[in-house]
């Protein structure tokens, strides 16, 4: 057995929790407070993979930051992001629980979101095992998602819908299970330098995916219009929802990215599926 492999049993069975609480001794400080998790750490961490096309391409959700991601439940602008609009906009206040569903949970949002919503919460990814942070993720292919039309007021799946092929169907399977009046978050890496998205069919080799999308799994990178057209013809209504539009002082103290807007999708009653 090599020191990879080694390393991965001997940390696979030890409980999450003391993993947690081990980072957050280990990365103990005053120099930042994470905004997700709460934690107090000396430093925060690099965030993203450094791929020269990402930089290229401006790809937002894919370039690197040197300060940027959380030692202890790994939150990075993006996870703050999105809890600055639920936050303000979904869990604020009396009579606010929602039934929830997060697909790809990330740890310091499951957290919060969980808190929340309490037994009305959902975590679901097409590989469930993946997750050690939860006692319980379903799993979910969101080509067939396994939930009631109209049954989720709350839908949050971030950086997911760039690895699937047939997007669009994904897409009307999340407009599907939502509420008449419910909301998905659904956050893609975004070119603003193409003209166009670029995406395969799947079959490329690894190599080549990260040559082309900047990531092994990716089958695409989306430009803003083409992500927000394909949304639209999914059945959704967008809002592009600006952190340093609603309080420019927050997002900025928060370290959010101007750069960044939360796409906030809500059903289309005049379209039908």
């Amino acid at each position: 057995m090599d020191d990879v492999m080694l390393k991965s049993v001997v940390s696979k069975s030890i409980p999450y929790p003391i993993i947690e609480l081990s980072r957050r001794a280990l990365y103990f400080g005053f120099s930042h407070k994470c905004y997700v998790c709460e934690a107090h750490v000396r430093r925060f961490l690099p965030q993203g993979y450094g791929y020269a096309l990402l930089e290229r391409l401006q790809v937002v959700g894919g370039m690197y930051k040197v300060d940027d991601c959380c030692p202890v439940c790994h939150a990075s602008d993006r996870d703050r992001l999105v809890k600055f609009y639920l936050e303000r906009h979904v869990f604020n206040g009396e009579g606010s629980a929602r039934t929830v569903t997060h697909i790809a949970p990330e740890k310091g949002l499951t957290k919060y979101i969980a808190r929340k919503a309490g037994a009305r919460y959902v975590a679901g990814d097409i590989e469930p095992q993946r997750y050690r942070h939860l006692n319980s993720v379903r799993r979910m292919d969101l080509l067939d998602i396994p939930l009631e039309s109209g049954s989720i007021d709350v839908f949050v799946c971030n950086h997911v819908l760039e690895h699937i092929v047939d997007d669009i169907s994904a897409m009307r399977e999340i407009r599907r299970v939502l509420s008449p009046r419910g909301i998905a978050i659904l956050q893609v890496p975004l070119s603003l330098k193409l003209k166009e998205s670029i995406e395969g069919d799947g079959s490329e080799p690894e190599d080549e995916k990260i040559r082309l999308y900047g990531q092994r799994d990716h089958v695409r990178i989306y430009t803003e219009a083409d992500y927000t057209a394909r949304l639209e013809a999914a059945g959704f209504l967008v809002e592009h929802y600006s952190a340093f539009d609603v309080d420019h002082v927050a997002a900025t103290e928060l370290r959010l990215n101007p750069l960044e807007v939360l796409h906030i999708c809500r059903p289309n009653q005049a379209v039908r599926l």
